[in-house]
C-alpha cells in the first residue's frame, strides 16, 4: 500500500525518512546478512563462545521479529481490554503494566492515546519507559531533539483522577 504523504506531510519534508519508506526492505534484509555474517565470523575466530551464522540469524532475526510482532499486536489489542483507565478516553485505552515491561514501555496506551504527541509512554516515574530512557540517553548526544514532554495540566489531571480513585476505594 503507497504511503498518504499528505497524512504525513511533516515526515515528509526529511529526506533520509523519504529514503528508509522507499527502501523499507534494506534495514531488515541487512540486519538479517549482517547477524549472519556476524555469527560466521565469531564461530570462525572466537569459537569458544559457541555461535554461529544459522544461530544469529535465527535469535537475533526471526525470533526477534515475532517477539516484536506479538508485543505490538497486544498493545492494540491486550492494552485495551486490560489495565487501568487514568485519562478519559474516546477509546478503551488502557495501561498495562505487563504489555508495559514487554514493549520497553508501550503499555502505557492509556496515557499515549491522551496525549500522543508526549515522546514518553510512562508519565509518571512508577510507570518505567525504557524507550523513553534511551531517546533520553540519545537526546544527551545529540542523536534526536526536540523531545516534546508530557504538558503539566495532563500530569496534574493524571494525579487528580489518581487520588479520585483512591478516595473511591
Amino acid at each position: 500500500m503507497p504511503t498518504n504523504y499528505r497524512r504525513v506531510a511533516d515526515w515528509a519534508k526529511y529526506p533520509e525518512l523519504m529514503l528508509l519508506n522507499r527502501f523499507d526492505w534494506t534495514i531488515p534484509v541487512a540486519l538479517a546478512v549482517g547477524l549472519f555474517a556476524l555469527g560466521t565470523y565469531l564461530q570462525q575466530f572466537y569459537p569458544a563462545l559457541g555461535t554461529n551464522g544459522p544461530q544469529l540469524l535465527v535469535w537475533g532475526f526471526f525470533v526477534s521479529t515475532v517477539y516484536q510482532f506479538h508485543v505490538t499486536a497486544a498493545v492494540n489489542s491486550a492494552a485495551h481490554i486490560w489495565g487501568s483507565r487514568r485519562y478519559e478516553t474516546e477509546d478503551d485505552s488502557r495501561n498495562n503494566w505487563l504489555v508495559a515491561l514487554l514493549g520497553l514501555g508501550e503499555g502505557w496506551h492509556n496515557n499515549h492515546h491522551r496525549f500522543m504527541s508526549a515522546c514518553r509512554q510512562g508519565f509518571f516515574w512508577w510507570e518505567f519507559d525504557l524507550t523513553y530512557c534511551a531517546l533520553k540517553v540519545m537526546s544527551w548526544v545529540g542523536l534526536v531533539w526536540d523531545l516534546r514532554p508530557v504538558p503539566a495540566e495532563i500530569l496534574a489531571e493524571g494525579r487528580a483522577d489518581r487520588h479520585d480513585q483512591r478516595a473511591e476505594h
